[in-house]
């Protein structure tokens, strides 16, 4: 009862620093929450006591790292390729965990405040519907975090149990030590996925002011043609019959040719959307800001993250497939569970690189499409030259300014990226199971 009478007061809460108090509290839990929230809204500095905490759980990360690798180097029981992957994949996983936390202490402090105030600027400025955009977002990232961590839980679980049973005297402590970081990785994924996807819905919301913009602009003309025709009359016919005329001033005729020779639209008055393209392109402005301050603070993270990740989901299927081909020996009452495990695995792998790789690419076609609609506006002749002026700034802006996401300026987060990656780890197995064949 008490739970759903202050589950119904945060969902009266309408403003955007309500709607991630779920994903929040999950990150100050884990000693990655870059601020502290009071009750009010209000974000304030990592205090002392949170700072301490913040670092007890830097070294319980850092020792369970220490341990795991222990673990693995003094497992006999796996063959030698397994354990040096596995050492490999827990030393970056450790790494970006610790780095992590660190960031969060150090840097990311301010630009995480830096990201919300401009968000709510955004916000002021372009959501017609704001209270109810930030129930959705409550309601999403709860959803979110509490179906991820509890997969995750339900996994590491399943994963202890299985393989202490498909291998001998191997201790519990061998997995248990390898879940933190994995557990800490996870949620900054989720908090960089969620930032991008908040990047994604400001830009369809510009895009919807830009469409309507654009349908209001575009609307049938009816265009009255003259049909006016002119005999040719030889000069000097003319010339013939000339009467001079004194103290006559000439008087200029305009006469209204084919229809090919003339403008069809002729508006009586025209169209001014300056402002309207101005604050356009300051929003987008803003919105770039926000990528360039989301690649700083999450760029390095996300590169040890799709290496690791990579790497986690290559041996997990090796191990499928050697296990299902015989390659691997294992017990035949855990074969099932073995493969079902493993498959569990690669599924939060691929969510992992999906979650990275698809909101970053569903904001770079918003962008496009953008491009498509500035061009489109740039057709529209009843504009004054201001309104074409700022159109045109816009197009430039566009083409400068793209928007586009980078694991530390090294790899572009886009679909083309994921299809890399499957198409690497798919290589790697064919090649390893020939070789073993």
């Amino acid at each position: 009862m008490l739970l759903s009478v202050k589950m119904k007061r945060v969902l009266r809460e309408e403003n955007f620093v309500s709607s991630l108090r779920p994903l929040y509290y999950v990150s100050r839990m884990l000693g990655l929450a870059p601020f502290t929230l009071k009750k009010n809204s209000v974000l304030k500095e990592i205090d002392t006591a949170w700072m301490f905490y913040t670092i007890i759980i830097l070294i319980s990360v850092l020792s369970c790292g220490v341990l795991s690798l222990m673990y693995r180097v003094e497992q006999s029981q796996l063959r030698a390729t397994i354990v040096i992957n596995e050492c490999l994949m827990m030393f970056g996983g450790s790494l970006k965990a610790i780095s992590s936390i660190l960031l969060c202490v150090t840097l990311n402090g301010v630009k995480s405040r830096e990201v919300i105030s401009k968000v709510i600027k955004l916000d002021k400025a372009l959501l017609c519907d704001s209270s109810a955009t930030y129930r959705k977002a409550l309601i999403f990232i709860l959803v979110q975090v509490i179906v991820v961590h509890s997969y995750e839980a339900a996994l590491f679980i399943c994963d202890t149990w299985v393989w202490t049973h498909a291998v001998d005297n191997l201790s519990v402590w061998y997995f248990i030590s390898g879940y933190p970081h994995r557990t800490l990785n996870m949620q900054t994924t989720l908090e960089f996925s969620d930032l991008v996807l908040l990047i994604r819905n400001r830009l369809q919301a510009l895009n919807s002011r830009l469409s309507f913009m654009l349908r209001e602009c575009v609307e049938p003309d009816f265009v009255v043609f003259s049909n006016v025709t002119r005999e040719l009359v030889p000069r000097s016919a003319v010339m013939a019959n000339e009467i001079p005329v004194t103290g006559v001033k000439s008087v200029k005729r305009t006469f209204i040719g084919s229809p090919q020779h003339v403008n069809l639209r002729q508006p009586l008055f025209k169209i001014s959307q300056q402002r309207n393209i101005r604050s356009a392109r300051e929003l987008y402005d803003e919105m770039c800001d926000i990528r360039d301050l989301a690649n700083s603070m999450y760029g390095f993270q996300l590169l040890l993250e799709l290496g690791v990740t990579t790497a986690e989901l290559t041996l997990s299927s090796y191990l499928m497939l050697a296990t299902i081909l015989g390659i691997q020996s294992v017990e035949i009452n855990t074969i099932g569970q073995f493969i079902s495990l493993m498959a569990a695995w690669q599924v939060q792998y691929a969510f992992k690189l999906i979650i990275i790789t698809a909101p970053c690419q569903s904001a770079t076609n918003e962008v496009e499409n953008m491009a498509v609609l500035v061009q489109k506006l740039l057709l529209v002749r009843d504009f004054d030259q201001g309104t074409v002026a700022e159109l045109q700034l816009f197009s430039q802006q566009l083409l400068q300014r793209k928007m586009k996401f980078t694991a530390f300026g090294f790899l572009s987060l886009d679909h083309s990226l994921l299809f890399t990656i499957v198409g690497g780890v798919t290589t790697f197995i064919v090649i390893a199971m020939q070789f073993k064949a």
